[in-house]
């Protein structure tokens, strides 16, 4: 109980700095983060297609949980095996940081998701956190996740 309370804290104090913070964004900075919302959106969805129109062709991603970074075919390949046993009930992302050199972005971010994860008949409700650092390039007037770091950990279960 005591996890997810400071978890939900956490998310507050999150969201109510966001709040303030996205009052003096730039043009630019509203413009990848809605990058971010978007295909936020399209994986909540199950949208596959969607969700890797925003990675460059040479994307790198790499997650805490594996041993090398991925490319865009393997990220294509995941959200197709997974779309149908996964689905996102709940998400909400905080920003914490966003820099746009003219053509480049960096964004940091906080971000929660709850889901239901079938496997067989069984499904279980999950909880997840964690932070993200995305790198962006803007090619032909759209911008690109060309690449980021995610740390993610499951909410305990209340013991």
């Amino acid at each position: 109980m005591k996890t997810k309370t400071l978890l939900l804290l956490f998310l507050f104090i999150g969201f109510a700095t966001t709040n303030a913070f996205t009052q003096e964004w730039t043009k630019a900075q509203k413009e990848v983060w809605q990058v971010v919302e978007d295909s936020w959106m399209k994986f909540k969805t199950g949208d596959v297609e969607g969700s890797t129109a925003y990675l460059h062709e040479k994307y790198q991603g790499w997650s805490k949980n594996s041993p090398l970074p991925i490319m865009k075919d393997g990220v294509k390949k995941w959200l197709s095996e997974y779309k149908n046993r996964m689905q996102i009930e709940y998400y909400e992302l905080n920003p914490a940081r966003i820099v746009v050199i003219e053509n480049a972005a960096v964004v940091d971010y906080t971000f929660y998701y709850e889901l239901i994860y079938t496997h067989g008949d069984k499904k279980e409700q999950q909880e997840w956190y964690g932070k993200n650092a995305e790198f962006y390039v803007k090619e032909g007037g759209k911008w690109l996740l060309l690449g980021d770091l995610t740390i993610t950990d499951k909410v305990p279960e209340d013991q």
